[in-house]
């Protein structure tokens, strides 16, 4: 079993934060060897180390959970990322409370390259103009070569995310839960582009956590920690968005606003921060000027209109499916003989394609 699985175990039991974690992986030569230290509890004292062997919802922690950890990471195509990775981003090593263990579901490799990207945020209730503004700034970003990182919530993050994808360069959605939960709902299929367009989803939360109000300023953390600078698209005085550019500040990161309707309130956030000394941003290629960027498309291999080739195994589960209405995930096991871990790689797979849709009652066929 990879070191990786164990952090992810230990990273689970209530009590083990990121600076207690940091002190078992420092003292201990692996993870594997502080997983059982702390599953026979005789951690050593001086790392003072208090826990209970449960996660956050009362499951107990033993080798069976680490088994079913295992199975659950791989069903859900979820990569392990520890300090120690190549791909854990540089920037967020240099943050207050760094998450010692973050989850990523599509591809890895754009953290090797968030030294050129930025956080795009605001509100989840904003206006049309907030909207527009957000996927201008989001597609353009992007075909200047640039990682838009947000938070795949609805509003402007969901604005900042489809503009993105309307670009060359693929976007990063961090998310205040696991990453087998689609929260919120609505955006599933923002979720299902974002992967099928080279980008990723990352969180701190391991398969199964669901959203919670506190995850999300713990989420905050990781958005402006990770990037180079925060823009703020559209916040009222009392929006969240200005904790995070307040953590971007704490950080020494930079933060960037854009001004808005002065008749209304719907941008009182950013005039604050103006008043504040935020830089204005007018112009996406003011950003390059900013941080002597030149302009590129690093992924300019990204061709939206790839022909989606199916594989023998991928055709026999479309042949198994009813072509009138939903197929179970049981129905699928019983005609396809495949196991069930299998089963769901095959089924993302033909997602990613747009050739089915997940719904409540099992699988729709594309026709």
């Amino acid at each position: 079993m990879k070191d990786e699985i164990y952090a992810s175990a230990l990273q689970h039991v209530v009590g083990l934060g990121n600076a207690s974690l940091g002190n078992l992986f420092t003292y201990y030569e692996s993870a594997k060897e502080a997983w059982h230290h702390v599953l026979h509890h005789n951690v050593e004292p001086s790392l003072g180390c208090k826990y209970e062997l449960f996660d956050e919802i009362r499951r107990p922690i033993n080798e069976s959970f680490l088994l079913q950890l295992e199975e659950d990471l791989e069903r859900y195509h979820m990569e392990v990322i520890t300090w120690e990775s190549p791909y854990y981003p540089k920037s967020l090593l240099e943050i207050y409370n760094s998450p010692r263990v973050l989850y990523g579901r599509g591809d890895i490799e754009v953290l090797q390259h968030t030294d050129r990207s930025l956080a795009m945020v605001g509100a989840r209730k904003c206006s049309t103009y907030g909207v527009q503004v957000a996927r201008h700034f989001g597609r353009a970003l992007s075909n200047l070569g640039i990682i838009v990182v947000s938070g795949g919530a609805m509003g402007i993050d969901r604005a900042s995310h489809e503009g993105a994808l309307q670009g060359q360069t693929p976007t990063i959605a961090v998310m205040g839960c696991g990453l087998n939960v689609t929260y919120p709902r609505t955006n599933r299929n923002l979720f299902l582009e974002i992967l099928e367009k080279d980008g990723l989803l990352l969180s701190e939360y391991g398969p199964h956590m669901q959203a919670k109000s506190h995850h999300f300023p713990s989420r905050n953390r990781i958005i402006s920690g990770m990037t180079r600078g925060t823009i703020v698209v559209e916040a009222k005085a009392s929006s969240g968005s200005l904790i995070t550019a307040d953590m971007a500040i704490n950080e020494g990161r930079d933060v960037f606003t854009i001004p808005g309707n002065v008749l209304t309130h719907t941008c009182d956030g950013n005039h604050w921060l103006i008043q504040q000394g935020a830089t204005v941003l007018t112009d996406p290629e003011q950003v390059l000027r900013e941080y002597g960027w030149q302009k590129v498309a690093k992924y300019s291999n990204m061709d939206s209109n790839k022909v989606n080739i199916v594989n023998e195994e991928e055709q026999s589960v479309l042949k198994a499916m009813n072509p009138g209405g939903n197929t179970t995930i049981e129905e699928l096991v019983h005609s396809t003989q495949l196991p069930l871990s299998n089963l769901h790689t095959l089924l993302l797979q033909l997602e990613l394609k747009q050739m089915i849709t997940h719904t409540p009652q099992g699988y729709v066929l594309h026709t």
